[in-house]
């Protein structure tokens, strides 16, 4: 071969490295190949947030304000936000653009990013012994078209997808398309217009997916045609023949619903339980669910409770495991309520029984059971942790249903009953309520959730809002949001299993020894020649 061949040859191999680094940086940046060996492919994009990142029909921009050079906890989530919003962009079809700035010290960046309704962070840095508050900036805001959707902290990544994915949705959703979520008020409910405590940020959340309406029940008009789903939140005072009659009315044209009831009222003063009849016993059990007059408790798998104590002549307040608060770990794990959730927290909880058969059509779901070493007593005056070391006279063993979904249709609970009055004093010109309307006796297909305990919205937020996205049939991204990379944890054991493994680690290593030096003598025999 010619030198001139060899140079043409060398050339044409140069000119092809180069299309193919060319081609090979086109098309990764538009896809991605990761090995994710991750139970629940926690590292790697839900096939809803591609679908949602590929549907954008208009450019969406995307700016984030981080201040940069944070210091632990908080050092590498800038590049942590960078990736997830890379890995987006990847699969919007170049309708993504992303800018990340540090406004910090810079006063037009400042007042830019509280232009779209930012607020910078406080951020305590730690150096050997002093501490020094600095204020950083953890946001980012999404704007498309002329709406805008604001993610103000990225502190939680575990979050992140889903809160990137939520965002996108909500800005390609028109907004005369969200769902109306109602919850039921007059009786002794929790007041979700102004939340406290762990109900702040659940209730944020839910606003962000829905319509949050409140409905005074028991006036002369029905829950609006409008109203997609109704939350009954723990009513601690008898709920009205009429307001039952507005709720099973909802139910019967479609609406679907989650009933939390709560039994067992514990008043931490005087430690003692106080018996609550929210009068739903009734409705419920012609739906073929049936929530015991028990309460249930868990001396294994439990959690934390602050309780006075009284050291000297002080009062203070110690933590302890208590029995009440019972942890369920036995979630339903085919249901996409619970699926991804390692426990829900269940506190002052009676049992639930559904009866065979149910209504005809009607499928359920037990969503949290809790465990075999779970018991239940009938009735329950003092809270005293020391009365639950031994187990009670009355106690009956578990594990028990907790919290149930069914889906179906059912007949009225008023078909053979005449429809009640309404109470005057309750104001029908409410948001909720609309007009009365004919009595329907055979219900549509509908979906409904019961837990037999109202503290759990305020202790287990990702499984409501899972619930609010399954009642309004919004299920898309409550795969994203049950993503968490959790540390797996050991079953407790009972005193009968810690003895067995403990004598199968002294009797094991006796054994194997003895086992080979038997087929050792074995094969020693076989090589001595008769």
């Amino acid at each position: 071969m010619t030198r001139r061949a060899l140079l043409g040859n060398s050339a044409l191999q140069y000119a092809l490295t180069i299309l193919v680094v060319v081609l090979g940086s086109l098309w990764s940046s538009a896809h991605f190949v990761r090995a994710d060996l991750t139970s629940n492919r926690l590292h790697s994009l839900d096939e809803a947030s591609k679908v949602l990142a590929g549907k954008l029909e208009r450019p969406l921009s995307v700016k984030v304000y981080f201040t940069r050079g944070l210091e632990a906890p908080y050092n590498n989530h800038e590049q942590a936000v960078r990736d997830k919003l890379e890995e987006f962009r990847a699969y919007s079809k170049g309708r993504m653009q992303i800018t990340v700035v540090d406004p910090t010290g810079n006063a037009e960046r400042t007042a830019e990013a509280q232009g779209y309704g930012l607020t910078p962070l406080q951020y305590t840095v730690r150096e050997q012994d002093r501490a020094e508050l600095r204020t950083v900036w953890m946001g980012a805001v999404f704007i498309h078209g002329d709406r805008t959707e604001v993610l103000p902290s990225l502190t939680q990544l575990a979050s992140l997808e889903y809160d990137v994915a939520a965002a996108i949705r909500r800005l390609e959703q028109p907004v005369k398309d969200r769902p109306i979520l109602a919850y039921s008020t007059g009786n002794g409910e929790p007041d979700l217009s102004k939340p406290e405590g762990p109900l702040r940020a659940l209730v944020e959340g839910m606003a962000r997916k829905a319509y949050l309406v409140p409905v005074q029940l028991g006036g002369e008009g029905l829950i609006a045609e409008e109203v997609d789903a109704l939350l009954v939140i723990g009513p601690q005072q008898l709920l009205s023949d009429r307001a039952l009659y507005q709720i099973d009315q909802f139910v019967m044209r479609g609406g679907s619903a989650a009933f939390f009831v709560t039994n067992t009222r514990p008043e931490m003063r005087s430690l003692r339980a106080e018996r609550v009849n929210s009068g739903l016993d009734p409705l419920l059990g012609s739906w073929g669910v049936r929530i015991n007059r028990d309460v249930v408790l868990d001396r294994v798998q439990n959690g934390a409770m602050r309780f006075p104590v009284r050291v000297g002549d002080k009062t203070g307040s110690r933590e302890i495991n208590y029995p009440l608060i019972v942890r369920a770990t036995d979630l339903s794990q085919t249901s996409v309520l619970t699926a991804g959730l390692d426990s829900l927290l269940v506190p002052f909880a009676a049992s639930i029984e559904l009866p065979e058969p149910l209504p005809e059509g009607v499928l359920s779901t037990v969503l949290a059971r809790s465990s075999p070493s779970s018991g239940s007593v009938p009735a329950l005056r003092q809270l005293d942790p020391a009365q639950f070391e031994k187990v009670l006279e009355t106690e009956r063993r578990g594990p028990f249903t907790l919290i149930v979904a069914l889906t179906g249709a059912w007949r009225s609970f008023f078909e053979t009953r005449p429809a009640p009055p309404g109470d005057p004093e309750v104001p029908d010109k409410q948001d909720g309520i609309g007009p009365a309307a004919p009595l329907l006796t055979q219900g549509a297909p509908t979906r409904l959730v019961v837990a037999a305990s109202a503290d759990v919205v305020a202790n287990n937020s990702a499984f409501v809002l899972n619930l609010c996205d399954w009642l309004v049939q919004d299920e898309s991204l409550i795969g994203i949001r049950s993503k968490r990379a959790s540390v797996a944890s050991l079953a407790p054991t009972t005193p009968g299993e810690r003895s067995a493994w403990r004598a199968f680690n002294l009797l094991s290593g006796p054994a194997v020894l003895l086992l080979f030096g038997a087929l050792r003598q074995l094969w020693l025999r076989r090589r001595v020649p008769a």
